[in-house]
């Protein structure tokens, strides 16, 4: 090691961690600053940067099993999360989505901080982007080092695509201005986003400069070291898996939504009651390390063309798809954002909360986005489905969760991975959003001009029951149990305003912070990569003391 005392250590070099090491070292070019990361360092990989959809299973991969979800049949689950330089960056499909800006107020308004308001957090949106066009320089930024597509304008239009739109319109989710959900209003249609530059990936480790950060790759953190004798505990370093000891000034924790809530256990400092029950020593009470578990919940479909011959999907004999536009980026062209009719919301909260909802309730108050609704142009993998290019995949992800799960140490053992408790579907908001989303596909699938032309039938392994029309809530839901999955957006787990205040410093400890999508305080309704690297950017010029 090149320094006796750090003046930070980033435990995580994932997406986070790594632009708060770059950053931090842009605003102070002395700082001394290094990077522990217990996967490999990525950032030489041809493997990474040529991936065109997701990169899951591999080394790059800690493939989390969480527990049995009780609202999925007892069902456990694989949740992939990126393990090396660049981490969920690295493995993920690339989606470049902000989300309303009414989350983002939420935010604001739960932290007491507008600085996390959409308004407060757009200069960092901007900051991260390099968009690829100037139409909206008040929302969008061009000389950031991501650089941003859509499918508009990698010119990926479908054979199907203009008739996958008029279907979307007669379901009343038109277009949004300029095909474009990333100006703080994304209910309705628009072009897909990515983070992609001339198709390729891009990720945190490949476009932010580490030059003059070390980086410590495959190396596991086992807890941060305090020093008890002041009050409150203030941080002397951290202790690697091994008992190599690492000192520091600051330590900023980076590891994701399931590891820093872990390293924040082991080090003492969670929930007395439950360290208590794996031995560990509590150095700070903090009840609210590892709840609050939000992550938005994914349910795929397949459907049958009724005639496949003119060669309509990817994996057809089409020659269009030879053109180079089609390996840019995700088979898709839109992405369709919709709200539920408030009738039946209400009804839902009035279930789970036992009153009548107020109009002012954060979910009444205003439209919001619940559902993302996605339409594929080819076959994605599903057992007992044949890969072909006889069928198109959709795809229903609700985005404002109302059931939290939460995350538990296994032991005190850090090689150990923590226990993960989705708890999907708990409430009855997240039950009826979900019905009525995959209700809204159905229409879309089988009763709109497009469907009624092109589809003949949803396509189900033995044992399942195709959709109908007709379907009621006891089908939707057994359908729901038996094959959601995760979107991989887990958050939440070390909240702001309940484990970190606003500026990310954990409660009752000096010089220790948490900058990941754990801090999250409230759901997003956004695939967080963009969210991620605008929360790392405001942080580090907090940290930095430049914002």
């Amino acid at each position: 090691m090149s320094s006796a005392t750090w003046d930070y250590v980033v435990v995580g070099g994932g997406l986070a961690g790594v632009v708060v090491a770059s950053r931090l070292r842009q605003y102070n070019n002395t700082a001394k600053i290094l990077v522990i990361e217990a996967g490999p360092d990525t950032r030489s990989r041809t493997d990474v940067v040529n991936m065109q959809i997701l990169n899951l299973g591999g080394e790059l991969d800690w493939q989390y099993q969480t527990e049995q979800t009780p609202g999925l049949f007892g069902r456990t689950l694989v949740i992939n999360q990126g393990k090396g330089l660049g981490g969920g960056s690295a493995i993920n499909s690339g989606g470049w989505t902000r989300g309303a800006a009414i989350d983002y107020d939420e935010w604001a308004a739960v932290v007491g901080d507008d600085r996390w308001s959409y308004k407060g957090q757009l200069p960092w949106m901007k900051k991260v982007e390099h968009w690829f066009d100037d139409k909206s320089p008040e929302q969008h930024g061009t000389d950031g080092p991501i650089y941003v597509a859509s499918a508009g304008s990698a010119g990926r239009t479908f054979p199907l695509s203009e008739h996958v739109a008029s279907a979307w319109d007669e379901l009343g989710a038109p277009k949004l201005p300029n095909w474009e959900q990333n100006s703080g209003d994304n209910l309705g249609r628009a072009y897909i986003c990515e983070g992609r530059r001339d198709g390729k990936r891009q990720w945190s480790a490949s476009v932010y400069s580490l030059d003059g950060v070390e980086v410590k790759p495959n190396s596991l953190v086992g807890k941060v070291v305090l020093d008890n004798s002041s009050n409150p505990p203030k941080v002397t370093g951290v202790e690697l898996s091994d008992g190599t000891i690492i000192s520091c000034k600051e330590v900023i924790i980076s590891a994701g939504t399931f590891r820093s809530p872990q390293l924040l256990m082991l080090s003492g400092i969670g929930p007395a009651a439950h360290l208590e029950e794996v031995g560990i020593k509590t150095q700070v009470d903090l009840p609210e390390v590892g709840q609050g578990l939000s992550d938005h919940m994914s349910f795929f479909q397949h459907w049958k063309l009724r005639d496949p011959s003119p060669g309509y999907t990817i994996g057809s004999a089409n020659p269009l798809f030879q053109q180079p536009q089609f390996a840019t980026g995700v088979p898709m062209d839109w992405i369709v954002c919709t709200g539920v009719p408030k009738e039946g919301l209400i009804e839902a909260i009035k279930k789970d909360e036992g009153a009548e909802p107020s109009p002012s309730h954060r979910l009444l108050s205003k439209d919001r986005t619940f559902l993302e609704n996605i339409v594929l142009h080819m076959k994605l993998p599903f057992p007992g489905i044949p890969m072909d290019a006889n069928h198109l995949t959709t795809d229903v992800v609700t985005f404002l969760p109302t059931s939290r799960g939460s995350v538990e140490l296994r032991s005190a053992d850090p090689e150990d991975t923590p226990k993960i408790h989705l708890n999907y579907l708990s409430t009855e908001v997240d039950k009826y959003v979900y019905r009525e989303g995959l209700r809204q596909m159905t229409r879309l699938m089988l009763d709109t001009e497009f469907g009624k032309e092109y589809i003949a039938s949803e396509a189900v392994p033995e044992g399942l029951e195709a959709m109908t029309l007709n379907d009621d809530d006891a089908k939707l839901d057994k359908r729901l149990a038996l094959t959601g999955m995760t979107t991989w957006h887990p958050s939440g787990t070390c909240s702001m305003g309940k484990v970190v205040d606003s500026e990310l410093r954990v409660k009752g400890v000096e010089g220790l912070r948490v900058v990941d999508a754990s801090v999250l305080p409230v759901p997003l309704s956004a695939h967080l990569q963009a969210p991620v690297y605008t929360l790392a950017e405001q942080a580090a010029a907090i940290i930095a003391g430049k914002a």
